[in-house]
């Protein structure tokens, strides 16, 4: 099949072709297919459909996408199944607003079998946007087969695992105190509150409480004023030092530390020690309870969690509202007083705020405290408050009865197993996820809600407990006739009751579990384990590679991890890649509040997906990244316009010559010098890239793939094989060196497109399809290349050209001579390094630089140099002689060279210098010569080129930018490569004079049959050459 013609990049008609090819071909369902070879298991973090996609999901789904494409190329199967997160207060906080239900009781007196079909529908209420985003970003995962977290056989295998637990002695019921939202009527997880904490300013309050038997009352500061009503202690440490306090005429007691910060002006008439306060009783604040108590109240207590970081070093105690409070109540036989619903509203025993919710409360109850003369203080506090995840009410802590994982016994077990994971960032795992494996407190695991996995948990009225781990278990246990295909959800699990060894009946706790968990058990539920699919399971697990956002390193990262270790005494995965941040092209983070959510359709409309994904490895997964259409302008999109433009220029050049490059054979090709290293270098890259993805360095692989299209294919050997495309051959045959180049850049195009294929699998993908197909029908399907003989000298070699004629470049600059100007002669100098390479590529320099001859050389006297010492280095450690070194280094410039350039110390007369005591080095030469320095690792040199033209050197500059000023005007035409032209030119002396030597140059460059001096012609198109203006027209 030839090769098509392309025309200018359009990414959205691009990727929508290939998105089509993809279909016809179904190439995507080849990926999914079991095949040979090693198995690299992937784990799909589960979203929730009920919402529509945002950009932040085609962050984690470009990385996971990448690292699935490669592992693919490497030969191994990769399953990827999709999967879907359907429970929880995600799905029923929405259907709420749906139905303008605002409370439990409202959902009840829907009905709860009602409620549930509505969470039921709502779950994939949006699930076409997720399917098309999947498909427009080129993201392949299996979504037809999918993993389903509402599915009966995913709610067996869970209930199995909660079976597993309480066997283990590690699911319990506790009355805690626990993060509870009021709105939601439920208890959040510990890991479900790490997610949604905000900074917040609100009034906080110093109190006074008068002690019974002394004459001072004691300073508590809190943030809460609500809680005040319940107040049943205070807390002091031991071991702290307290101060007996005058202010304002009376005695207070507070911790010595933050008396000076927070009364300076105040007096210290006494000081005692924290453990002589325990035991002190006190008047409490408010005397709503006084007298209805039975247990003894209102006394202080020690308490080793008393700080003075802040407050006043007393710590007011309510045990309804605070785990540390709860603790030391217990521990030191104390009333629990709670006047607040669960609603979070006051009750009738504080008949002054019935109805009222605590926050709302704490104004008034900061004015009674100011009234009733105990408000010592009130002043703004900035902090982070746990709000709900959902629906965003101010969580309280509230003690209740729940169910609990026991998380702190394994603990120790975590830590190792985590120790197992490859973290990317490694920080990630010891540091922020490790931190809060190290601090895991127990998993509040049940939800007083509707929509969600129930708890198989069967109570009778005596005490029994049966825990079900199958649906064959519930069965066998109930009581009464239950239909074989029951739906394991409420309410339908709930109508079901067991026989009790006492004889009555049992029935189930009305509690759904923690939607964390669902999705924690993804890694055996997805197969129904244990009930079937055992061997899948087990040669899956543990999973190779997961990714997902950086917020998982306390929700999906940490239950996976959790119930790995506790089920299978494994880790859940080996690898975890970490995204971070999306910022906006000001760097402000993405958000709803700041108004700079950018929709990901957009960005695939105007620059294509694969710009998008190209933007994501931009910078390492786990740092935050700019993003949006300025930076994705700066970064990725003129990588993808120079790749387009080398592919069009390759494609129109093999059009023209009505050549298929796939029908030649390499091995026959006659490489040139610039073949050989370009051929090189692309294996190289390839290899390189390879090294990058294994290592999930997605960054350094954009920048290794980039940087190898950009200056090694585009600036530079496109350049150097542009005229060999022109080469006419002999006797009706190719040009074996338009030939050789031809071959060579469609090796390049293949190694390209393999090693962009994961980032960028639409340009990638065009690409191969037209110029370089092999015997697959997609790029993604080919195997990933083993590295060829690179030949690293040459390599080094061409660095070493490029750095040299970056420097002749600069000498050009300086004598104002443009480089498609020839000059006569450069010289090189440099050591064994540049030798070799000038020696080696003089044809590239030659081309390169435009120069008639090029010469090594040892030295170059026409060169002399200058030192010049750096003295904020050199004073520090020569001190007095720091004046004698400068004159030193400047006296010897050849020495002080060799010392910066070798980056060594070396000595100067009598003293040591280091490199860095000399800050420059530069150069003079004689007028008719230009010289530059140039360095490439550790290899230096230097370029020295003739300044003074020849006549001859000057017509042939004038021939050139004639040639120039002709091919513009024939782009400017749009006239077709092979159109043949006639070139007429004003007439003058130079111009003679240059066409007595360079007509025939000419003719054959601008593909001209005629080419004639006309008297005083004048034409719109002209240019000026050394102050002369000439003239210029052309006919077809």
């Amino acid at each position: 099949m030839a090769v098509e013609e392309v025309g200018e990049y359009n990414p959205r008609e691009l990727e929508e072709w290939i998105l089509w090819y993809w279909r016809e071909n179904k190439v995507m369902q080849k990926t999914l297919q079991p095949r040979e070879g090693e198995l690299f298991s992937f784990l799909e973090g589960p979203p929730t459909a009920n919402a529509p996609p945002a950009l932040h999901h085609v962050e984690a789904r470009t990385f996971k996408d990448i690292v699935n494409r490669f592992q693919f190329m490497q030969g191994k199967s990769v399953p990827r199944k999709a999967g879907w997160d359907c429970h929880g207060l995600p799905v029923e906080v929405q259907v709420e607003k749906d139905l303008d239900l605002e409370s439990k009781k409202d959902i009840v007196e829907y009905g709860v079998d009602r409620f549930v079909e509505k969470c039921r529908e709502s779950v994939f209420s949006h699930i076409k946007e997720w399917d098309s985003l999947t498909e427009r970003m080129a993201y392949w995962i299996d979504l037809e087969n999918p993993y389903v977290t509402m599915a009966d056989d995913y709610i067996e295998s869970v209930w199995w695992s909660l079976k597993q637990l309480w066997d283990k002695k590690l699911l319990y019921e506790g009355y805690r105190v626990v993060p509870y939202c009021p709105r939601c009527g439920t208890p959040l997880s510990s890991h479900e509150v790490a997610q949604g904490y905000k900074s917040i300013k609100e009034e906080t309050v110093i109190v006074s409480l008068r002690a019974k038997e002394r004459d001072f009352s004691f300073l508590a500061w809190t943030t809460t004023p609500w809680t005040l009503l319940s107040n049943v202690a205070l807390a002091v440490n031991p071991d702290i030092k307290y101060a007996v306090i005058k202010f304002k005429g009376e005695n207070y007691v507070l911790a010595k530390d933050l008396a000076e910060k927070r009364f300076p002006e105040a007096g210290v008439v006494e000081e005692i020690k924290g453990s002589e306060l325990a035991g002190m009783e006190y008047y409490p604040v408010f005397t709503h309870f006084t007298g209805k108590v039975d247990k003894p109240a209102w006394r202080v207590v020690t308490g080793d969690f008393v700080t003075t970081e802040e407050g006043t070093g007393i710590v007011h105690i309510a045990p309804a509202f605070g785990e540390d409070d709860y603790i030391v109540g217990e521990a030191n036989g104390m009333p629990l007083i709670n006047p607040v619903e669960l609603d979070g509203k006051f009750n009738s025993d504080v008949p002054e705020l019935e109805g009222e919710f605590v926050k709302d409360a704490d104004h008034k109850i900061i004015n009674w405290l100011d009234e009733m003369g105990v408000l010592v203080a009130k002043y703004p506090y900035e902090h982070d408050y746990p709000f709900c995840w959902r629906c965003k009410t101010p969580l309280l802590y509230y003690a209740m009865k729940s169910w609990f994982v026991k998380v702190s016994d394994v603990v120790p077990s975590l830590l190792d197993k985590n120790s197992e994971v490859a973290w990317y960032p490694e920080s990630i795992g010891t540091g922020r996820f490790g931190k809060w494996i190290e601090n895991a407190r127990d998993w509040g695991l049940s939800r007083n809600r509707f929509w969600g996995t129930p708890l198989p948990i069967w109570r009778c009225e005596c005490g029994d407990i049966r825990v079900v781990g199958s649906r064959k278990e519930l069965l066998e246990n109930s009581v009464g006739e239950v239909k074989e295909d029951i739906e394991l959800h409420r309410p339908y699990v709930d109508a079901v009751k067991f026989k009790c060894n006492c004889g009555k009946e049992m029935e189930r706790v009305e509690y759904v579990i923690d939607c964390w968990y669902d999705s924690g058990a993804a890694t055996f539920a997805q197969f129904h384990y244990p009930f079937e699919n055992k061997e899948l399971f087990e040669n899956s697990f543990p999973y190779s590679f997961i990714c997902e956002a950086t917020d998982q390193t306390r929700g999906w990262f940490y239950t996976l991890l959790v119930l790995a270790t506790v089920l299978f005494d494994k880790p859940a995965y080996l690898n975890c890649v970490v995204a971070g941040l999306l910022l906006d092209d000001n760097g402000e983070k993405m958000s709803k509040s700041n108004d700079n959510i950018i929709d990901p359709w957009e960005l695939f409309n105007s620059v294509g997906a694969d710009a998008v994904r190209l933007q994501m490895c931009s910078s390492a997964p786990w740092n935050a990244r700019r993003f949006g259409l300025e930076s994705m302008n700066e970064n990725v999109v003129p990588m993808l316009r120079t790749l387009w433009n080398c592919y069009s220029f390759t494609v129109r050049y093999l059009t023209l010559d009505g050549f298929d490059p796939r029908e030649a054979d390499l091995e026959e090709a006659e490489l040139t010098i610039e073949d050989q290293w370009i051929l090189s270098a692309a294996d190289s890259m390839v290899d390189s890239v390879r090294r990058s993805l294994e290592s999930n360095d997605y960054h350094h692989t954009l920048s290794k793939i980039s940087d190898f299209i950009v200056e090694d294919f585009s600036r530079w050997y496109i350049k150097l094989v542009r005229d060999r495309l022109w080469l006419e051959g002999t006797d009706g045959g190719m040009n074996p060196l338009k030939k050789s180049a031809y071959i060579s850049l469609m090796v390049v195009f293949d190694r390209i497109c393999i090693a962009l294929a994961p980032l960028a699998p639409f340009m990638s993908e065009a690409i191969y399809v037209n110029l370089v197909k092999r015997d697959v029908p997609s790029v993604h399907l080919v195997s990933w290349p083993f590295p060829g003989k690179v030949d690293e000298e040459l390599i080094s070699q061409m660095r070493v050209v490029r750095r040299l004629f970056e420097a002749g470049s600069r000498c050009r600059q300086e004598a104002k001579i443009k480089l498609r100007y020839p000059i006569a002669k450069v010289r090189v100098s440099g050591d064994s390094d540049v030798k070799a390479a000038v020696e080696r590529l003089q044809p590239v320099i030659l081309k390169q630089l435009n120069c008639k001859a090029v010469e090594y050389v040892d030295s170059l006297p026409d060169v002399r140099y200058a030192a010049t010492p750096d003295f904020s280095v050199i004073g520090p450690k020569h001190g007095k002689d720091a004046n004698r070194v400068s004159e030193a280094i400047k006296s010897n410039p050849a020495e002080a060279k060799s010392i910066r350039e070798s980056g060594n110390p070396g000595k100067i007369g009598d003293f040591e210098v280091t490199p860095g005591m000399i800050s420059d080095i530069k150069l003079s030469v004689p007028e008719k010569y230009a010289a530059a320095q140039f360095s490439e690792g550790s290899s230096h040199g230097v370029v020295l080129i003739e300044t003074e033209r020849s006549e001859t050197l000057l017509k042939e500059a004038l021939a050139r930018d004639l040639i120039r000023n002709v091919q513009e005007l024939r782009k400017k035409n749009n006239l077709e490569e092979l159109q043949r032209i006639n070139v007429e030119v004003s007439k003058s002396e130079k111009v003679e004079a240059m066409l007595s030597e360079f007509k025939d140059m000419i003719l054959e460059e601008v593909r001209a049959e005629g080419l004639n001096t006309v008297e005083n012609l004048e034409t719109p198109e002209n240019f000026k050459y050394e102050g002369e203006t000439v003239f210029f027209k052309i006919s077809y």
